[in-house]
């Protein structure tokens, strides 16, 4: 449902993406953004509009004169009454005209990607906590998928460092199986549930295992995991209720986050598309 969700609101965004705002001059720039999305928006028999929130404004650093707004909007399930259903977004706006993105010349990629909401407090608990003090100075954030080749370089070092630095640094775990990868899901699963039974290093094994699995059967991808890392969990195991529901807290997070790739790294609360800011720390600790 919440994918069918998405493909609505995204194709009904797209569509009136460079229209002009039918909205009185008089109104503010935030009820304008508020009022053309809500109206883009039509009811169906899957959905009605709940509101439009906006959770953060800011310039453009490209494009003088236009803003940058990222919005939640909720939406209520019409067959499962009380429910709701929210996607964040991205439009830019230069208070006569909305548009959904912009393309780079020079690169041809998005320019949402130049810009990320901040990571909120609550991300900081202790159980995503990897490693390091939970109340040191610096927080690092992971969304990771132990498939992503770029994961399973950047992984390993980050935990190196924090592990040399646990005072210096707070690492926080979030799985983030991506679609490309199909066998991530089945070791996001037993990563889990590893931890639950007490193997506090499964992420780091895992990673150091370097796994390039190419079946799409559960069991066969748990029986790679077990013989790999001495385990002997069963499908029925890695599909319990808790199990599933911490995967599923992460994909929200990583949803709410607008993440859409991996590694993807914040620190101190900020995306950090280098993925080393943290470095400078280390050496302010030698």
């Amino acid at each position: 449902m919440k994918s069918l969700m998405l493909k609505l609101l995204t194709t009904i965004i797209a569509l009136s993406s460079v229209s002009l705002f039918a909205a009185e001059s008089s109104v503010g720039l935030d009820a304008k953004v508020t009022t053309f999305l809500q109206k883009a928006i039509a009811p169906n028999e899957n959905y009605t509009f709940d509101k439009v929130v906006i959770l953060k404004k800011e310039e453009m650093k490209d494009l003088s004169g236009w803003m940058v707004y990222f919005v939640r909007i909720d939406l209520n399930l019409v067959k499962q009454e009380g429910k709701k259903i929210s996607v964040n977004d991205i439009v830019f706006t230069n208070g006569k005209i909305l548009s959904k993105d912009f393309a780079d010349l020079s690169s041809g990629r998005s320019m949402k990607g130049n810009y990320s909401l901040d990571m909120e407090a609550s991300a900081y608990n202790k159980e995503h906590l990897l490693l390091g003090n939970i109340n040191a100075p610096h927080k690092i954030v992971v969304f990771s998928d132990p498939l992503c080749p770029f994961c399973m370089d950047f992984v390993p070092e980050v935990i190196a460092d924090v592990k040399k630095y646990p005072e210096t640094f707070a690492l926080f775990y979030y799985h983030f199986p991506l679609n490309i990868h199909p066998a991530s899901p089945t070791l996001v699963k037993a990563m889990i549930l590893a931890e639950e039974l007490g193997d506090k290093e499964i992420v780091y094994k895992v990673y150091k295992e370097f796994f390039d699995i190419k079946e799409t059967d559960e069991k066969a991808i748990l029986d790679i995991f077990n013989k790999a890392l001495g385990k002997n969990f069963t499908v029925e195991q890695i599909n319990q209720a808790p199990i599933l529901k911490q995967l599923n807290n992460d994909q929200e997070l990583a949803n709410a986050m607008m993440v859409n790739g991996t590694p993807t790294i914040y620190l101190d609360g900020k995306k950090d598309d280098t993925k080393r800011a943290y470095r400078k720390f280390i050496k302010e600790s030698k």
